[in-house]
């Protein structure tokens, strides 16, 4: 016969195994990722295209990241605190197999494009799962689900993965092409301090 403490070891037992198996229970599917831009601080782009093509091939996507792009904190650099969501959220466990984007540098007054493949190891890191919390929220974030397009002024573009819980991951860097406009588009201006800051140091090539 069973007396009563042992029986409550027993119930306890039962429930310690019960919340563990619904703490390991397995992870869901990654469903839900975006595509975010940001150019360098004081060389601002414009974003007037972007276009994705799911993995599938069978259908995809078209939005706005937003027109102006965030910019990063340095010059030199693609860090920055819109870097993980500043961008176009797409609700779908397809991925990404191609995105094109066609964006305005207003700091030399070129226009670029360029269509950007996405590979399967770059889909495979996407969908890893990270057993990682961070920020005040101490929220779970297990994926690296945000695909960031650094646009620099001289065309080159810097492909990373991120997300709150991780830094920028460069995956790879690829070279757009200058985009020919019609002949009476006006550039939007850059605001003053980075105009002040264009005059001074120029449009470098090359450092991003």
């Amino acid at each position: 016969m069973i007396n009563a403490k042992t029986f409550l070891l027993i119930i306890f037992c039962l429930l310690v195994s019960s919340c563990s198996t619904e703490y390991q229970a397995e992870p869901q599917e990654l469903d839900e990722w975006r595509v975010s831009t940001m150019a360098p601080r004081y060389y601002s782009a414009y974003v007037d295209i972007l276009l994705i093509t799911g993995e599938k091939k069978q259908g995809g996507w078209r939005g706005v990241v937003t027109k102006y792009t965030k910019l990063s904190t340095h010059p030199n650099s693609w860090e920055g605190r819109e870097r993980y969501h500043s961008g176009y959220v797409i609700q779908s466990s397809e991925l990404p197999g191609l995105v094109y984007i066609r964006w305005h540098s207003l700091a030399n007054n070129v226009t670029y494009d360029k269509a950007i493949r996405i590979s399967d190891d770059m889909r495979n890191k996407m969908r890893e799962y990270h057993d990682i919390r961070c920020g005040k929220s101490n929220k779970l974030r297990p994926y690296k689900n945000n695909i960031l397009l650094g646009l620099a002024p001289d065309g080159m573009i810097s492909i990373f993965l991120n997300n709150r819980c991780f830094d920028n991951e460069l995956q790879f860097k690829v070279q757009a092409v200058e985009y020919k406009v019609a002949d009476d588009f006006v550039y939007p201006e850059l605001s003053e301090e980075a105009q002040a800051y264009v005059d001074e140091h120029g449009v470098p090539v090359g450092i991003w």
